[in-house]
């Protein structure tokens, strides 16, 4: 082995001791780590209380009638005489059309005859089982025609009845396709008769909104710029509608001369009962995640949250919202650069809440 070999071996195992050994240990620093202060993201806070919110709710409406009935023949014939014009009012039985009886009364007559016959055949055989010459076959044959005499006299009846086509009830013609001298037909519309006393108010409401009303709430109608009251809810529809998503509501209201048409635009005013809610600033509000709205709430440690409001009306310094607790801090100035469970900065400090 040459001295170069030699003196690399001496040297690779002197450094191998010296690591070993430990001669030259770290030495720890005398001087403190300084801790950086973690910073928070500054936002404005404002206090709100829970008040007593009444409003009234303003809807597009429009006027319908009550009821709209087509009134139909019972029997056929020739119309013998219009009893009404169109427009006109009726009372409830008041005659419409009058169709020709031809010899309806005569079969009445017949009918009346076969009935006094049947009576007298049926009353007789009674009379003879009774002394014992009639049997009992022949008795319920007897009956038989008596029952079928009275089936034919009653039919008769009904056909003479209805000769005349009446009102069902109190309203007006709204239009009447048939004129003297025309052949209707059992089933054939005579007139329509539309019900104007009491009106009908027809509009949509949202799903909040309908959950705060009840049958009964009283309402206040303009119509052309006339204003009625005394309207009252008459139902709300438990079903929206597939198109608009609204669901149906209809108030009944006066219209004794009926003066007011139906198919006319309204506004409806309907007074809700006071609800507790917080007139919040509306640039508070944000849009959450699946769409609805959200305000950012300070909790304690001024650890922010995330609550689903409701707005129900608005105001001159708001809107009116639902679904905060009876006292609240909302972040108001900061609130789209923070997220839910992240702690902050508010611009005073909210000692009741820790």
């Amino acid at each position: 082995m040459n001295n170069n070999v030699r003196f690399a071996l001496f040297f690779a195992l002197a450094i191998i001791i010296w690591f070993g050994s430990g001669i030259f240990k770290t030495v720890d620093s005398a001087e403190p780590v300084t801790e950086v202060a973690k910073s928070y993201t500054k936002v404005q806070v404002a206090s709100f209380n829970q008040q007593l919110f009444s409003r009234t709710l303003s809807l597009r409406a429009k006027t319908e009638p009550n009821r709209a009935v087509n009134v139909l023949a019972q029997v056929a014939g020739k119309i013998s005489a219009v009893l009404v014009q169109e427009g006109s009012s009726v009372e409830k039985g008041q005659g419409i059309c009058q169709i020709d009886a031809e010899d309806r009364h005569l079969r009445l007559a017949q009918a009346q005859a076969s009935l006094d016959n049947a009576n007298i055949a049926y009353r007789g055989a009674i009379k003879l089982k009774s002394v014992g010459y009639q049997s009992e076959l022949a008795i319920s044959k007897a009956k038989a025609v008596l029952a079928t005499a009275r089936t034919q006299l009653k039919r008769a009846q009904l056909d003479v009845e209805n000769l005349q086509i009446k009102a069902p009830f109190a309203g007006i013609v709204e239009s009447r396709p048939v004129e003297m001298g025309d052949f209707i037909m059992p089933g054939q519309v005579c007139a329509t008769v539309v019900e104007l006393n009491p009106l009908k108010i027809e509009a949509l409401v949202t799903e909040s909104e309908i959950s705060r009303l009840v049958l009964g709430d009283e309402a206040v109608v303009t119509i052309a710029g006339e204003i009625y009251s005394g309207a009252k809810v008459s139902y709300l529809a438990h079903q929206a509608n597939a198109m608009t998503k609204g669901f149906r509501l209809e108030a009944l209201m006066s219209n004794a001369d009926q003066s007011i048409r139906a198919g006319a635009s309204a506004q409806l005013d309907i007074q809700i009962a006071p609800v507790s809610a917080q007139l919040i600033p509306a640039s508070s509000i944000l849009l959450g995640d699946l769409g609805n709205t959200i305000v950012r709430v300070l909790g304690p440690d001024q650890v922010v949250a995330s609550v689903v409001v409701n707005a129900i009306g608005e105001a001159e310094g708001g809107v009116w919202v639902t679904g905060l607790p009876e006292k609240v801090v909302l972040v108001t100035v900061g609130q789209n650069y923070i997220i839910d469970g992240e702690r902050v900065e508010p611009s005073f400090p909210v000692s009741s809440l820790k």
